[in-house]
């Protein structure tokens, strides 16, 4: 289709070359379907241009919306995690002040188990969104996986200082101390930084001219 529209036009202006009655205007004519042809031109490339670029505008927005919705529903997931691990070290800290074996504490590190192994299930089901590009897509999964790595490491902390402190098997205050500051050194989880993640993929959706909340 793109050779037709030359072929007709130049089998036109041969035509009008024969035909016409005074051939000295001719260069004129021709002259003048030129500038028309690339007035033209250029005019359909820059509308083609514009659609193009509402377009691109308009997925950007679409990625900038499904971002955002992930990342104030994982804030919560964040915020979870760390009541969890303040409850975790006002337990502990507990112990250690502790004259004699409070079995409520033991109780109430039951209770934070059950709740950390909710919210590690949870965060085990996180996924990227549908519709994000591939450079925000891996990012988030970084964050994703860090996030995991994360919640394993205290829940598996938790879990064993709600075990060390089983009542069935306690023997001594201060030797259960002395585990419980093992189990936390070996155990917990390294801090969770996914700033460098989340600015990267708010750069990459910032539309040209604007920008994104940060």
């Amino acid at each position: 289709m793109i050779y037709v529209l030359p072929i007709m036009a130049a089998a036109a202006l041969i035509a009008l070359y024969k035909f016409l009655p005074n051939r000295k205007f001719f260069p004129y004519f021709c002259a003048m379907l030129l500038i028309v042809f690339f007035a033209s031109a250029f005019i359909q490339n820059r509308l083609s241009q514009h659609e193009i670029d509402r377009a691109q505008i308009e997925k950007i927005r679409e990625q900038q919306q499904l971002f955002s919705d992930w990342y104030a529903d994982y804030q919560k997931d964040i915020e979870q995690l760390d009541r969890n691990w303040q409850l975790y070290h006002s337990l502990i800290e507990n112990l250690k002040a502790a004259e004699i074996y409070e079995h409520s504490t033991y109780e109430q590190l039951i209770d934070l188990e059950i709740d950390a192994l909710a919210e590690q299930r949870h965060i085990h089901a996180l996924k990227v969104p549908d519709g994000l590009n591939l450079e925000c897509s891996m990012l988030l999964a970084d964050i994703i996986k860090k996030t995991q790595d994360y919640v394993d490491a205290q829940t598996k902390t938790i879990s064993l200082v709600k075990a060390a402190a089983n009542p069935e098997t306690f023997t001594n205050l201060n030797a259960l101390n002395k585990k419980i500051k093992d189990i936390t050194i070996r155990e917990s989880p390294a801090g969770l930084f996914t700033a460098a993640e989340v600015a990267a993929i708010r750069d990459n959706l910032i539309v040209p001219g604007e920008g994104i909340n940060r």
